[in-house]
Parts: structure tokens; sequence; C-alpha cells
């Protein structure tokens, strides 16, 4: 089996990363302050109403971050370690 990383401290800061990254997403999808603007039409985002363009940016904005985490092979190492 591959080492996937070669120090424990580089791939300590990308996990970090990856979890500071997708916890900023979601807390931007689940934001209270969307329900100020529940029946606004306007300002438009990429020519849909609100609510339409800031839900398609979130969910854009985590697809690149879980894509960033599938290159960096985030998550394959054992969660627990085998006895040899």
């Amino acid at each position: 089996m591959k080492k996937i990383c070669l120090k424990k401290k580089n791939c300590r800061k990308k996990a970090i990363l990856i979890w500071v990254l997708l916890l900023l997403g979601f807390c931007a999808i689940e934001f209270p302050g969307i329900l100020f603007v529940k029946n606004r039409v306007y300002p438009f985002i990429l020519g849909m109403p609100f609510l339409y363009g800031y839900a398609i940016c979130c969910w854009a904005y985590l697809v690149c971050v879980f894509f960033f985490a599938w290159r960096t092979r985030w998550g394959r190492q054992a969660f627990f370690k085998k006895n040899r």
C-alpha cells in the first residue's frame, strides 16, 4: 500500500482546512438570515431569483470543496488501525 502523506503535519493541516471549508459551506446553506428575503425576487443572481441563485452558489462551493478533498485523498487512511 502506498503512503498517502509524507509528512503528518501536512496531512493534518489539509484535513483541518477541508473540515473548516465544509463547515463554512454548510453554515452558509443553513444561514437563518435568508428568511428575511423570503418573498423577494430582487436582486437577481445568475439571472434567477435570489434564493435560487444563493442555493446554487452554495452548492457549487461545496462541490468544489468535495472535489478538493477527493483530489487530496482525504479520508483514505484507516480510522481504526489493524493489529498485525
